[in-house]
């Protein structure tokens, strides 16, 4: 069964989608990837959805500091160990992102003295 996974960050625009093919990457894959890295996560929760979260902000990272494309993201994370493509031959598939870039109109500055 295929899901789509829409990820937002906050009000910020910036977003992430996945499509899941849970026949193909199931939650035991997804805790796999979690334990590989020893990330801090809600265990609580489904793995999937918490490997989504962590590679979502590997992705807006890449995207914000390389100005990489679905491509260039899928070609990074096929090439460092413990990532997975995410190109939907393993079951996951990112669809799409949208980041968000910062306006220095919008900032604002506390000063403490």
């Amino acid at each position: 069964m295929k899901k789509k996974y829409n990820l937002y960050y906050r009000d910020t625009g910036a977003m992430a989608s996945f499509v899941v093919d849970t026949e193909k990457f199931k939650k035991k894959d997804a805790q796999l990837l979690l334990d590989f890295f020893t990330w801090d996560y809600d265990k609580e929760n489904n793995p999937i959805e918490e490997l989504l979260k962590k590679y979502t902000v590997e992705i807006f990272i890449l995207v914000l500091s390389q100005n990489l494309n679905i491509s260039g993201v899928n070609d990074y994370f096929d090439n460092e160990e413990g990532l997975i493509c995410l190109d939907g031959s393993v079951g996951v598939e990112l669809i799409g992102v949208n980041k968000f870039s910062f306006n220095e109109e919008e900032f604002s500055i506390l000063i403490n003295e």
